[in-house]
């Protein structure tokens, strides 16, 4: 038990330090990983990768192509942001996270490493890309840069046969972009992080469309005509083949989780799907047209591999029901996208007879664009407040909701707002808590608190 406890400190204070590089906050640029992972050995180079970029269904597509590949005998890496609960769901291998002693070794290990950059000044800002007044002598490598070299280092580690990464923001300069995948993939595109991606669609798209790499095959779901057009034109200087849904390979909803899909040269019908809405289709397409070209490419993929993986896919906090008494519905929908996702399967998927609303946003997010989606179906607001520095204060949230005079509530811890929640429901009611995946990891931790969830 003091080998156990002595474990557990030496994690924690791992995590005390990683999460300590988020004072240094959001740098995006390719030059301090590029360096670091020189040091490291270049991990990320000859590794098999599908690399993803998207503002809605990065995850989803993630978790459905990462189930299909594990079928199929495949040991697959998996590298996503944000955690729901801990650090390790971040970084996983065929399901499993990265255990917490192998987050205390590579952290020491590439902590020692950035200390001798840090002396040695090879770590600076971009300045065409940073404020004007950074200041230089605090240059270091961010959270994201280190949990990126951490992953590439434990998927080489275990000689892993592909992994699946998930940019973090934008593209072009996400540190998951140091990579040469077989293909990427773009999920749908809107308006997010303007402050770092531009201020207008085609921006944003423009640094999504960064991870294109030259003579690598790029799919997408993305639907506007403009985004479109400037993928393919990006794909044509970088001589990338360009393969869209609709034209190329196409999913259709032929009832509650069940698609057909039709690919350049596969035909598959009645596949059943583990994920809960009719976005998830999109999704599916995707990470179909992704198993497709990797079965083109040589991957021992069948069609049993397909539909099984489909079916089994799981990823917690996106439409996940759990309990029954009252029945709770986990969704981090964070942006205007997500949230007209969520209302449409509550129209759709959840019968109820009242609906209980559980809300803690991100101060950052689009929350007036958010809220005509999720408060007119509310018969009772109950406001949260995630302990995040960036989460939305509860008069924030008052301010917004106010105009369509609900009953609500206040509660600034989100067990406790659950708590309420769930006291407050029938059986025939349905408890949502949704606008951030932040909320929605609290919310679970205090479900398996309660023995309702298995961690």
């Amino acid at each position: 038990m003091e080998k156990e406890g002595e474990d557990r400190r030496e994690y924690r204070n791992s995590l005390d330090y990683l999460f300590g590089l988020q004072r240094f906050g959001i740098k995006l640029g390719l030059s301090n990983i590029t360096a670091l992972l020189k040091h490291l050995g270049n991990p990320h180079q000859g590794l098999p990768a599908v690399h993803i970029a998207g503002s809605n269904g990065k995850g989803s597509t993630a978790a459905f192509l990462t189930s299909m590949l594990r079928q199929a005998g495949y040991c697959v890496g998996l590298y996503t942001s944000p955690h729901l609960i801990d650090f390790t769901e971040r970084i996983q291998i065929n399901g499993l996270p990265i255990t917490e002693d192998r987050v205390v070794r590579l952290t020491d290990r590439i902590r020692e490493v950035v200390g001798g950059m840090e002396k040695s000044g090879e770590l600076w800002p971009d300045p065409s890309i940073l404020p004007g007044n950074f200041d230089p002598k605090k240059a270091t490598i961010t959270f994201f840069e280190f949990t990126t070299a951490m992953a590439f280092l434990y998927f080489r580690e275990e000689r892993v046969d592909l992994a699946v990464l998930e940019t973090g923001m934008g593209g072009r300069l996400d540190a998951t972009n140091v990579t040469d995948p077989l293909l990427t993939l773009i999920s749908p595109i809107s308006l997010e992080h303007q402050q770092y991606l531009g201020k207008t669609l085609l921006q944003v798209a423009g640094e999504k469309a960064g991870i294109i790499k030259p003579g690598r095959p790029l799919l997408t779901t993305a639907r506007q005509t403009r985004v479109m057009a400037l993928l393919q034109e990006k794909c044509r200087e970088v001589k990338a083949p360009f393969y869209a849904h609709g034209r190329d390979f196409r999913g259709m909803k032929t009832g509650p989780r069940i698609m057909n899909f039709r690919g350049r040269s596969h035909r598959w019908k009645g596949l059943r799907l583990g994920l809960a809405g009719s976005h998830q289709v999109l999704n599916a397409s995707l990470s179909l047209a992704a198993a497709e070209m990797l079965l083109e490419m040589g991957f021992a993929l069948e069609e049993n591999h397909l539909r099984n993986g489909l079916a089994e896919t799981k990823w917690p906090g996106r439409l996940e029901k759990v309990g029954d008494s009252p029945p709770v519905l986990l969704d981090g929908a964070h942006n205007p996208g997500a949230t007209r996702v969520l209302r449409q399967a509550l129209e759709e998927e959840f019968p109820r007879c009242r609906l209980i609303l559980v809300l803690g946003i991100m101060s950052d997010k689009e929350i007036p664009k958010m809220m005509p989606n999720l408060v007119p179906p509310a018969d009772l607001l109950i406001l949260t407040r995630p302990h995040m520095e960036r989460a939305a204060s509860l008069e924030l949230l008052r301010k917004h909701v106010a105009p369509w005079k609900k009953p609500t509530l206040e509660i600034g811890d989100v067990g406790d707002a659950l708590q309420k929640a769930m006291s407050e429901a029938g059986r025939e009611d349905l408890v949502v808590v949704t606008g951030s995946l932040y909320t929605v990891g609290e919310a679970r931790a205090y479900l398996i608190r309660k023995g309702l969830i298995e961690n």
